[in-house]
């Protein structure tokens, strides 16, 4: 019979409570790769106004601690010293550009720059973005998620750009996750009504976090969802400014919105921030796969789950 073993990587994690356990054994291409070569990729389209936390998200993703590389439309790297495009720089800005972290190329992103400028070109530029890359007929060319950045540190989370875009913005079945970003904002003001309703100091500051779900749901949650075109999901991330902070909550939405299952499978294979859903991917594929194929090529396909490991196979006689 064969069996297996997982060699795995410096780096690889536990199943749990680890952020971005792959991405430091090293990166899987060169600084002088064209952008051609990351085929078979996930595309994500990433929206907020500036200082909604876009970077820190993404670099939790990827497992990043260097900035990524931008790659315009033809495959030639851009050189350009700030990272997604801050409000100076939108006269160059375009939202076809690639976005890619050495630390897991398994990712391109594309930026949106958001709408702050409250011109409407920029949402038809986002609209038709959408459009052109649901269509395409190679599905590594295609945008499959769109992740929407909301920061709670404002008093009004829903400008006029968000009440647009999903008010006017179908996206078909490429589904849109909305992330609402600083969310330890709202701790403080939990916080603050609980001492208005008399707590002691001490409570108050135990049940602000819990309050703070609380306070969304009775706010702000009803009035996202009421709109023509609500997003699939939401997350909520507070203290993504801290070392330990994971966007595990993030990726397991994303996955679980996909409808697509070689889409699907590809997203959660590619991920790097969340193990223990490989190994929920790769029992799924095992149930389906236990009865109809021989071991050897069974333990390859459960094995595509985890691309970041290298599998070696010894054969007993």
């Amino acid at each position: 019979m064969s069996l297996f073993k997982i060699l795995r990587r410096h780096g690889t994690p536990s199943s749990h409570g680890v952020q971005a356990p792959f991405a430091q054994s090293g990166p899987a291409s060169q600084p002088d790769a064209d952008i051609n070569q990351y085929s078979n990729r996930i595309r994500i389209l990433i929206i907020g106004r500036a200082n909604a936390g876009k970077t820190t998200i993404l670099q939790k993703v990827c497992g990043a601690t260097k900035l990524p590389e931008v790659f315009d439309v033809d495959g030639n790297r851009i050189e350009k010293g700030n990272f997604l495009t801050p409000s100076h720089d939108r006269g160059v800005h375009n939202i076809n550009n690639a976005t890619v972290f050495q630390s897991n190329p398994s990712f391109i992103f594309h930026d949106s720059r958001g709408f702050e400028s409250g011109d409407t070109r920029e949402l038809d530029e986002v609209k038709a973005f959408i459009s052109a890359r649901s269509n395409m007929d190679n599905l590594a060319d295609r945008i499959h998620a769109v992740w929407y950045c909301i920061p709670l540190d404002d008093d009004r989370p829903f400008l006029t750009a968000e009440k647009d875009f999903f008010s006017e913005c179908g996206t078909g079945d490429v589904p849109v996750i909305v992330i609402f970003t600083k969310f330890d904002a709202m701790d403080d003001k939990a916080f603050a009504e609980l001492i208005e309703s008399d707590m002691s100091i001490d409570d108050a500051r135990a049940q602000a976090p819990g309050y703070a779900v609380a306070m969304f749901e009775r706010d702000l949650r009803d009035v996202l969802y009421g709109m023509k075109y609500p997003p699939k999901t939401h997350v909520l991330l507070r203290d993504m400014n801290l070392a330990h902070a994971s966007c595990q909550e993030l990726v397991n939405c994303t996955a679980n919105e996909i409808d697509n299952k070689v889409l699907k499978r590809l997203f959660i294979s590619n991920q790097r921030s969340n193990l223990r859903l490989c190994i929920e991917s790769a029992m799924d594929e095992l149930g389906i796969l236990f009865r109809t194929m021989e071991v050897v090529k069974m333990q390859k396909a459960i094995m595509n789950c985890f691309p970041h490991c290298v599998v070696c196979y010894t054969f007993f006689f």
